[in-house]
């Protein structure tokens, strides 16, 4: 029996037939390999398991009862998952079919961002690839149950089917009837500016009043506390200014209405007139000024930045210029606030573009192209603007 150490996690690969002539075998490898790890889960990868017994379900059984906790069956073919969702064991332990491939070579790439490509498969499906090194199965898994409990809460967005296997990395496939984004949409037909940055505010309102049992999805609070972690780990921010970030996002008090935390017009899907999202993975539940800081981030001062400095990486990741973004912005603060009053809207944007500077540190800090002491240098600037607005910032009354 081979193993491999990958994010932490211990894999035992099970192979070939394990039934009452090997079993007491298998469990002597098992627990020697556990040996040589002391204190790690195992995981149990079963691609190249034909066969297993009742007295091959036991060994797992006492290595569950070892643990006091479920352990991950992975990578079972139809065969041997009927096996354990027949005798009951998909009940005690997390028991995974083998994921299926696809291809995208040759696909059109229709979305993304920092953390995903999304790939036409076909007309009536899409693939979102997860190009991060930190995606797993899990997390991926976690975005199709997310895609799933936003649907069934009569929120726009595509229907996902199944985890898959895109080369080494993981993906997510959906059913996406003639759909292009919101960002291909514009560069196709500019003049349906107005008009979708319109439906993108009423969109973003639906989402901002839809309420969510606690706990369904993150606190957004505590999303906000990881993306800060970011530029601090890496020497953008000192510790004293970390911690009054931290107790800025602390003083948002908790609300279970939903956050889409990275609402911009790559991540949304315009079919039949009907925007629909497609990623909605990093979601969470929390006071709106979370996703308005960091829409504002995208749609106004990372990509101004971007122009100011000759840079298309901006432009190229949300895939539309930074005088339509900011165009796009307008039109849709008024609809959103349902005023038409300056003043009343130039104080609003100054409240969501202080709150933004939590965004450009994170922005900045996972930008791949820019180099660890451009990242530290950026930071130091950020933070000097920073500070002169984070006494004053408060949520938003009335949204």
């Amino acid at each position: 029996m081979h193993s491999a150490m990958n994010n932490n996690v211990m894999t035992l690969y099970l192979a070939g037939k394990i039934d009452s002539n090997n079993a007491a075998d298998i469990e002597a490898e098992i627990s020697q390999k556990l040996a040589e790890h002391p204190g790690e889960v195992p995981a149990f990868d079963a691609s190249e398991l034909e066969y297993i017994s009742s007295a091959g379900l036991r060994v797992l059984l006492k290595f569950r009862k070892q643990f006091g906790r479920s352990l991950d069956i992975i990578n079972a073919s139809s065969e041997v998952y009927d096996i354990f969702e027949v005798t009951g064991f998909t009940e005690l332990l997390s028991v995974r079919k083998k994921l299926r491939e696809v291809s995208i070579e040759g696909c059109e790439v229709i979305g993304g961002g920092n953390f995903s490509t999304v790939y036409r498969l076909d007309p009536e499906t899409i693939v979102k690839v997860f190009t991060h090194p930190t995606a797993t199965l899990e997390s991926a898994d976690s975005d199709r149950k997310t895609s799933r409990e936003v649907f069934i809460h009569d929120i726009p967005t595509a229907i996902a089917y199944d985890v898959v296997k895109v080369g080494e990395r993981y993906g997510l496939v959906y059913e996406m009837i003639d759909a292009d984004t919101v960002s291909r949409t514009l560069r196709k037909q500019p003049e349906r500016r107005d008009e979708l940055a319109l439906k993108m505010s009423r969109l973003m309102k639906k989402l901002h009043t839809t309420e969510f049992k606690p706990g369904t999805f993150p606190d957004a609070r505590d999303i906000l506390h990881s993306m800060i972690q970011r530029p601090y780990s890496i020497g953008m921010i000192d510790a004293d200014d970390k911690a009054r970030i931290d107790e800025l996002i602390d003083g948002l008090a908790y609300r279970n209405t939903f956050v889409h935390l990275d609402y911009h017009p790559n991540n949304v899907m315009v079919s039949n007139d009907e925007l629909v999202l497609i990623d909605v993975g990093g979601a969470g539940l929390g006071n709106p000024i979370a996703d308005l800081l960091i829409s504002y981030a995208q749609f106004v001062v990372i990509a101004r930045f971007a122009a100011e400095h000759g840079s298309k990486a901006h432009e190229q990741g949300i895939g539309l210029d930074a005088k339509t973004l900011g165009a796009m912005w307008n039109v849709m603060m008024p609809d959103y606030f349902g005023t038409t009053d300056k003043a009343a809207l130039a104080g609003y944007e100054e409240v969501i573009s202080g709150w933004s500077y939590i965004m450009h540190l994170y922005g900045f800090s996972v930008a791949r192209t820019l180099p660890d002491d451009v990242k530290i240098k950026l930071g130091a600037e950020v933070m000097e603007e920073f500070r002169k607005v984070i006494g004053t910032l408060k949520p938003i009354a009335g949204i």
